[in-house]
């Protein structure tokens, strides 16, 4: 048991497309690094690779290495002959399955990540709190933590998963003290809440998951594929498409900025990287500066007199978004590669400023649909965003528990920060929903708060006095093992 009013817990909550740590009882995470790191190969050596204070164990020399960035091409030494060292935590870019269970997780590549944001807030140096000049670095900054880490985790990944996150957390990363939490529950406990139903549009996919007195609800958690990145590989789409545009502004691809920014003479590097994952996550960041500008107009709370974006039947192309709705500067965008697109003067382009209508389009346009038969987890779909909750509520068979989730609806997530996204909800879900529930959709107004709830539920949690008898001790893990030890965070 790791007790105390003040533990001085360190957080971590790692997405699909960021990862957000900092210490507990902040109002918000201090380190916001790409859930990416660069995969070095033959090891390079690490300023970190000596013997740690009091374990009698040397550290391996590490092959990974963080923060990456995509402005650039990664190092020389990150190139093989026929791959790109380029990590996504979770590797789900250009698979095939969006299962969660199905995703690889590399927990050295993980690990790593954690020691960035290690280094950038200076966990492991012990004289981080001191004052003056006469405090100098030296080799016993580096060592075990004074910090019990609380990890957020999904809870579909299965406890195989878990444990090694565990591990990772006691071994790699030298915790005195671990917790793992439910990223829903955390999300629930940032807005008050111990009950509630969890809407988090994130990056990968959008999940509703329902939470009870704090517990997760597997049985009433589904996701739908239409999430960030599902919204930009649509833009993405429609930007080559010619059908769409007569000719395609970018028929040859959208070009990310680090193939602008340097000269690419040596063409085998250059077609590995346009075969890495590297280039993807370039285009979709590409893409995300896009879907986010000023140009795309706030949902309406009624959507029965607008046509659904990019559909080409002609009783739906009637009901184009008038020239007047939209702002004379912000009729033309400008990709990084100078690419001017006309927003304002045809269909498609006025549709891309309605590109958010798609999270509740029941239907999509044939030549922008997604491989999504593939999927081999039953709990993933393709709904629009009101069928997804209405989904996971009819899984809830008790009437009264049902009625209080209803009435506690948390929209969180990136993906959900789009002007007029709760009133849409709020108004699709009247008309789904049997009339003696009255819907209450909350979402913070603050994006701060929306973008990491998470993490700051998890902030909130590690500072109670009432939850420090929770942790997951050194001693307790040496003795029983992560299988063992993930029980304690289930009873």
């Amino acid at each position: 048991m790791y007790c105390g009013d003040e533990t001085g817990a360190y957080i971590g909550d790692v997405g699909s497309h960021t990862s957000r740590f900092g210490y507990g009882g902040e109002d918000c995470p201090k380190v916001v690094l790409p859930s990416a790191v660069y995969r070095h190969y033959g090891g390079i050596v690490d300023h970190r690779d000596r013997d740690h204070v009091g374990s009698g164990k040397k550290r391996k020399s590490t092959k990974y290495s963080a923060p990456v960035s995509l402005l650039n091409v990664p190092p020389d030494d990150c190139f093989d002959e026929n791959e790109v060292g380029f990590v996504p935590i979770y590797n789900s870019i250009n698979s095939n399955s969006k299962s969660s269970a199905n995703v690889d997780v590399d927990v050295e590549a993980l690990a790593a990540l954690w020691e960035c944001s290690y280094r950038s807030l200076a966990v492991r140096d012990r004289k981080k709190h001191t004052v003056g000049p006469r405090h100098e670095q030296t080799d016993t900054n580096e060592g075990p933590i004074d910090h019990p880490l609380l990890a957020s985790i999904d809870p579909h990944r299965g406890e195989k998963h878990h444990a090694s996150i565990l591990e990772m957390l006691f071994e790699a990363l030298s915790a005195p003290a671990a917790y793992l939490a439910p990223s829903a529950t955390l999300s629930a406990f940032s807005f008050g809440r111990p009950t509630a139903l969890v809407v988090d549009v994130g990056h990968s996919s959008s999940r509703v998951t329902p939470v009870m007195d704090g517990y997760t609800l597997k049985f009433g958690s589904v996701r739908s594929q239409r999430g960030g990145e599902w919204l930009a590989h649509v833009q993405e789409k429609v930007l080559v498409c010619n059908d769409l545009w007569g000719e395609a502004p970018c028929a040859h691809g959208v070009l990310p900025r680090y193939m602008l920014r340097d000269k690419h003479d040596n063409l085998l590097k250059l077609k590995l990287l346009k075969e890495s994952s590297f280039h993807y996550m370039s285009v979709h960041q590409v893409m995300y500066e896009m879907m986010t500008g000023s140009h795309v107009l706030p949902l309406e709370e009624d959507e029965s007199s607008l046509s659904v974006p990019f559909f080409d039947d002609d009783k739906h192309a009637d009901n184009a978004v008038d020239d007047e709705e939209m702002d004379e500067e912000v009729q033309v965008y400008v990709l990084p590669d100078g690419t001017r697109l006309d927003l304002g003067s045809t269909k498609t382009g006025r549709d891309l400023c309605r590109l958010p209508e798609l999270f509740f389009s029941e239907t999509l346009p044939t030549s922008l649909q997604t491989d999504s038969n593939n999927d081999s987890d039953n709990n993933i779909t393709t709904q629009p965003l009101h069928q997804l909750v209405q989904h996971s509520l009819s899984q809830i068979l008790d009437a009264d528990i049902r009625k209080e989730l209803i009435s506690n609806i948390i929209l969180t997530g990136s993906s959900s920060l789009f002007t007029g996204m709760d009133k849409r909800l709020s108004s699709e879900l009247s008309l789904i929903l049997p009339s003696m529930y009255k819907n209450k959709v909350i979402c913070s107004k603050n994006s701060v708060e929306n973008r990491y709830s998470a993490w700051i539920g998890g902030s909130i949690l590690s500072s109670l006095g009432s939850f420090q008898q929770m942790w997951l001790s050194r001693r307790e893990y040496d003795e029983c093992g992560s299988l063992l030890g993930l029980q304690k965070f289930h009873s």
